[in-house]
C-alpha cells in the first residue's frame, strides 16, 4: 500500500513538473498569466494577437467522467469571460483546455471540444500529445525529459513555480512603472494659470469680447504676419466662455495627470507645450478666424498617449487603449461637424504631441532613430504650416473679424487705421463687403475725403441697394456736393425704407427745398 502511496506521489511530482515547466515556456514566448490557485495546480494563460485571443488553461485536475471535465470547463471559461479585460471583448477566444493527467475520462471525451467552436482540450498522457500542443498554440519544441531523482525533481518544481512567481511580478513592477514615471505637478499648474487668465478676461470686459481676447493674446493672424508670433503661446491660455473653460480643465486635469504620470514632469511640460504650438501654427496656417484655447495643447496629450501604445501596445490596450482612440475619433468627427470648434488646431495639436512624444522618449526606454526621425517631421511639419500660414493672403483676412477691428478703431477714432484695415481686406471680403465699404467712406467723411467716401457709399449700395445708412450718408455727401437731382431719389428710398426717422425726414425736407 505504501508503495502505491509512494508511486502515486512521484506521478504527481512529475505532472506537476511538466506543467509548470510548460507554463514557464508559455510565459517566455508572451503569454500572460491571468491566474492561479494557492496550490499553483492550475493556470490561465492569455496571448493577444491582431485578431484572436489564445487563452490557455493548464490542469492538473483528473477527472474519472466526461460530464466532470465538461462541467469544469464551462466554470474555467465563464471565471474568464467575466473578468477579461473590456479591450478584448470584441476579438473572437480561442480556448485551448489541456489537462496532464494519469488517464483521460472513461467514456467519450473528445466530444467536449468536437462540437464547440472554438475550443481545444488536449489530455497529456504521452510525449506525442505535446507535439501537437505546441504545433496549435505555434511554439518551440518543449524538452518534456523529466529529472529521475525525486529530490532533484522536487526541487525542480519548487524552483519552477518560484520562476513563475517571479516573472509575473517583475511583469506587473513593469507595467506598474510605466504609469509611475512621475507624479502631476505641472498639469496642477497649468490649470492654475488658465483659470486665473480666464478670471483676468472675465474682469476686464468678458472672455467672449472679442477686444479683450484680441488684446490678452489671442491667435489673429494678420497680427501674427506683422510679427507677433508670440499669440501662437499666449493664446494657449485664454478661453472663450464658462463651457470652454470648464470642458478643457476637465480634460486637462484627466488625461494631463496620466501623461504627466507616463512620461514625467519635464516631458509632460515639453510634450504640452510643443502640441500648442504645432495646434497653434496649424490654426494659423489653415483657419483664418481668431482663435483661443488650451485645445490644441490637449489633443497632444492625447497624441503622447497613442504614441505610449505604439511603444507598449500590450499595456496600452490592455489599460486605457480603446477609450483614448474613441474619445480622439470622437473629438475629431465633433470638429468636422461643428463650425465654431477649430478642429485644425485639434489635429495639428495631436499630431504634434504624437511627434513630440517620440522625440522626448520615455526615461528609461531610448530608441535614437525614433528620436531623430520624429524631431525631422515636427521640425518639417512646423516650417511647412508656418510658411504656407505667412505667404496665404487669403487666410490673414477674416471679414467678421476685421469689422469687429474696424468696430474698435471707430470707437477710438482712429480713421486712418480704419481706412488702412478695410483696404487689406476688401480684395478678398464676399459676405460683408458693402459693410467693409460703409465703414471706409465713415472714415473718409470724418477725414473730409469726400470724393472717395462717394466711391465707397456707391460701389456699397451696388452690392447692398436697401442699406439705410448707406442711402442716406451719400444723399447727404451728394446735397453738400450741389447733386441735389442725384441725392433726391435716394433719401426717397430711404424714407420709404424708414418713414419714422427724423433725420431721414430733415434730410429729405431740406432737398426738397434746395429745389424749390
Amino acid at each position: 500500500m505504501m508503495l502505491l502511496e509512494g508511486w502515486c506521489f512521484i506521478l504527481y511530482i512529475r505532472k506537476q513538473y511538466l506543467q509548470n515547466q510548460f507554463v514557464l515556456n508559455l510565459m517566455k514566448e508572451g503569454f500572460e498569466l491571468i491566474s492561479t490557485n494557492r496550490s499553483q495546480d492550475e493556470y490561465l494563460l492569455l496571448r493577444n494577437s491582431n485578431s484572436i485571443v489564445d487563452v490557455v488553461h493548464v490542469s492538473l485536475l483528473q477527472h474519472d467522467w466526461k460530464r466532470d471535465m465538461e462541467q469544469h470547463i464551462i466554470q474555467v471559461e465563464r471565471k474568464y469571460k467575466e473578468a477579461k479585460p473590456n479591450f478584448l471583448s470584441r476579438k473572437k477566444t480561442q480556448f485551448f483546455h489541456i489537462y496532464i493527467v494519469d488517464y483521460p475520462p472513461v467514456d467519450d471525451w473528445m466530444s467536449v471540444y468536437s462540437a464547440n467552436k472554438g475550443i481545444s482540450v488536449f489530455m497529456v498522457d504521452e510525449s506525442s500529445t505535446w507535439i501537437d500542443i505546441n504545433e496549435r498554440l505555434q511554439l518551440n519544441q518543449l524538452d518534456t525529459s523529466v529529472p529521475d531523482n525525486l529530490l532533484d525533481l522536487e526541487q525542480s518544481v519548487y524552483t519552477l513555480k518560484q520562476k513563475i512567481i517571479l516573472m509575473h511580478t517583475a511583469e506587473m513592477d513593469k507595467r506598474k512603472k510605466l504609469f509611475e514615471q512621475g507624479k502631476p505637478f505641472f498639469t496642477y499648474i497649468l490649470l492654475a494659470m488658465n483659470v486665473i487668465m480666464f478670471g483676468l478676461l472675465e474682469f476686464f470686459g468678458g472672455s467672449t469680447s472679442t477686444d479683450t481676447l484680441l488684446t490678452f493674446g489671442a491667435k489673429y493672424n494678420l497680427a501674427i504676419v506683422e510679427g507677433e508670433w508670440w499669440r501662437i503661446l499666449t493664446s494657449m491660455f485664454l478661453h472663450i466662455g464658462i463651457p470652454h473653460i470648464v470642458l478643457n480643465m476637465m480634460a486637462l486635469y484627466f488625461i494631463g495627470s496620466l501623461v504627466e504620470r507616463i512620461y514625467g514632469n519635464l516631458r509632460f511640460i515639453l510634450i504640452y507645450f510643443l502640441s500648442g504650438i504645432a495646434g497653434g501654427i496649424a490654426s494659423f496656417a489653415l483657419n483664418d478666424s481668431i482663435a483661443a484655447g488650451a485645445s490644441g495643447a490637449i489633443f497632444g496629450l492625447f497624441g503622447a498617449l497613442l504614441f505610449f501604445g505604439t511603444q507598449f501596445p500590450k499595456d496600452f490596450f490592455r489599460t486605457i487603449g480603446w477609450n483614448v482612440i474613441f474619445v480622439v475619433c470622437l473629438n475629431v468627427v465633433f470638429g468636422f461637424t461643428v463650425d465654431q470648434i477649430d478642429n485644425d488646431a485639434h489635429i495639428g495639436g495631436l499630431i504634434g504631441g504624437f511627434a513630440a512624444s517620440g522625440i522626448v522618449m520615455f526615461r528609461q526606454y531610448r530608441r535614437k532613430l525614433i528620436q531623430i526621425t520624429a524631431t525631422v517631421c515636427l521640425v518639417l511639419l512646423l516650417s511647412i504650416l508656418g510658411t504656407y500660414g505667412y505667404y496665404n493672403e487669403a487666410n490673414h483676412y477674416n471679414e467678421s473679424v476685421r469689422l469687429q477691428v474696424i468696430q474698435q478703431l471707430i470707437k477710438e477714432e482712429n480713421y486712418d487705421a480704419i481706412i488702412h484695415s478695410a483696404s487689406e481686406i476688401i480684395p478678398y471680403a464676399e459676405e460683408w463687403k458693402a459693410e467693409l465699404y460703409f465703414y471706409r467712406s465713415f472714415a473718409h467723411i470724418h477725414l473730409k475725403n469726400d470724393p472717395e467716401a462717394i466711391d465707397d457709399l456707391e460701389a456699397c449700395l451696388e452690392l447692398k441697394p436697401d442699406f439705410e445708412e448707406a442711402l442716406f450718408n451719400l444723399a447727404q455727401l451728394y446735397r453738400k456736393n450741389n447733386r441735389n437731382s442725384d441725392a433726391l431719389p435716394l433719401i426717397e428710398k430711404a424714407l420709404k425704407l424708414n418713414p419714422d426717422n427724423q433725420d431721414i425726414q430733415m434730410l429729405y425736407d431740406l432737398i426738397k427745398q434746395d429745389q424749390v
